[in-house]
């Protein structure tokens, strides 16, 4: 580790890095004022066969990510995610959570979703839309994913 970089353990399986070294910002993203927001998160993810898929994920872009509030990893998220959908949009939607995390997105798909975006709505009156990403074969997908909501 750099002198520019600090370690926090946030619990016994979430060490965070920070690097501390000063970048501008050439993103069209703003923090808030109270607030940093997310620009881009860098993921290793363990795929079946044991290898490693490092992914970036950036929120700055058409990537279908924009607005992203919500990243889901595991059943608990999704059951989380899902009954809140439930209470707050109906059922219909939180059974189009459920499975879109149960199944692949296409027969052709070698994994299920290794996780969940949910992005804020547009307003008060639309539902949230909810992207299952990370099950293909195609890395990157050559379009966006469709939304499951």
């Amino acid at each position: 580790m750099s002198a520019l970089q600090k370690e926090r353990r946030v619990a016994k399986d979430i060490n965070l890095v920070y690097d501390l070294s000063e970048k501008p910002n050439l993103s069209q993203l703003k923090a808030h004022q109270d607030r940093a927001v997310v620009a881009k998160l860098k993921a290793d993810l363990v795929l079946p066969n044991d290898k490693i898929l490092t992914v970036d994920i950036d929120f700055d872009s058409t990537s279908g990510y924009h607005d992203n509030a919500i990243m889901v990893m595991d059943d608990f998220g999704v059951e989380i995610i899902a009954t809140a959908f439930e209470v707050k949009y109906g059922k219909e939607h939180a059974k189009k959570v459920r499975k879109a995390w149960a199944n692949k997105q296409h027969d052709s798909d070698p994994r299920k979703p290794t996780y969940l975006l949910v992005q804020k709505p547009e307003s008060v009156e639309k539902i949230p839309k909810i992207y299952a990403s990370c099950g293909q074969e195609r890395h990157p997908p050559k379009e966006a994913p469709a939304s499951i909501t």
